[in-house]
């Protein structure tokens, strides 16, 4: 059985979202978030996290999950990536992992452990378990089959105790064994996945004034009020989100020490720096990426979703 997943990766600003809502608009999808600060919900229009519309309309998950104080680290990342990728893969329906945080893209890259196809009679009978006996007694019994992977997860969380429970059963393997296993191709046991990795290549004149622009418009939908109030949370300076672009500008002009043109130049420089960096990471890091343009990328995308009689286009 070879499970499909796409992941479209690129700069800051280069159209990854976009393109990730074209395909899900033609095949079943889920958007798998994997940019580090839209985790969080404190700052949206700050880290350009897609629309309440937007995030109602189609799937999308990992978008605006934690809100400070508590952070997410790649491992946090990378687990709950993994458990939607398999959720998702468990329906037949295509994982599009969007984002441009290097480290947790090459991190799934490279750690990806690959979980037997679940037996729907297990499934369903989980299913009909929890539905008599509710998530403290499934939790309980997830405690007795995968103590590690019960510290993960929240007692209410009932997608992933379903999951862990289903997963042990159907395997004879927890949860955790899986997470914590290195690719291992050959094994017949296995399911193997089939990924397309797809980096944006946008022209460096286009994608700096996207940069600029995009700023621009968070300006207009009210960014310096969200950091106002972001700034009356008190979140610990050392918290992940600080390094958010733009945030210390605008703290800057908020406080009085910067005027509001300083502080857009500032930020739009230190944006297009940051893509900078990110194109010559995609350029060097991944295994198996594809650089192509936007409209070249969603064309062979669907030819390769074509090729998988899995998925039926729209």
């Amino acid at each position: 059985m070879i499970e499909s997943a796409l992941i479209i990766a690129g700069p800051t600003a280069s159209g990854k979202t976009d393109l990730a809502f074209d395909i899900a608009r033609l095949v079943p999808s889920v958007l798998i978030n994997a940019d580090s600060m839209q985790v969080y919900r404190n700052l949206s229009i700050l880290t350009n996290m897609p629309t309440d519309n937007e995030l109602n309309t189609f799937s999308c998950k990992l978008f605006g999950v934690l809100k400070a104080p508590d952070s997410s680290d790649i491992g946090w990342w990378l687990r709950n990536a993994k458990d939607e990728i398999y959720e998702a893969q468990s329906k037949n329906i295509l994982p599009i992992i969007v984002g441009g945080t290097g480290m947790y893209l090459n991190g799934l890259e490279q750690e990806i452990s690959y979980i037997p196809k679940i037996k729907e009679k297990v499934r369903q009978k989980i299913k009909q378990i929890h539905a008599l006996k509710g998530n403290s007694f499934l939790f309980e019994k997830l405690k007795n089959f995968d103590s590690i992977q019960a510290k993960r997860i929240n007692p209410n969380d009932t997608q992933r105790i379903l999951r862990a429970i289903e997963v042990k059963i159907s395997t004879g393997k927890n949860l955790s064994y899986w997470h914590d296993k290195k690719i291992e191709k050959e094994t017949k046991t296995k399911t193997s996945v089939e990924y397309m990795y797809v980096v944006l290549d946008k022209d460096r004149k286009r994608l700096y004034e996207s940069i600029d622009n995009r700023f621009i418009t968070m300006i207009k939908k009210g960014v310096v009020e969200e950091v106002r109030n972001f700034l009356d949370e008190q979140i610990p300076l050392s918290h992940p989100i600080n390094k958010t672009i733009g945030l210390k500008y605008l703290k800057n002009y908020i406080n009085g020490s910067m005027k509001i043109d300083e502080a857009i130049n500032l930020s739009q420089k230190d944006s297009r720096n940051y893509a900078k960096r990110q194109i010559t990471w995609f350029k060097n890091q991944p295994r198996n990426s594809i650089f192509m343009k936007r409209n070249e990328a969603k064309k062979v995308i669907l030819k390769w979703l074509e090729k998988n009689d899995k998925f039926e286009i729209y």
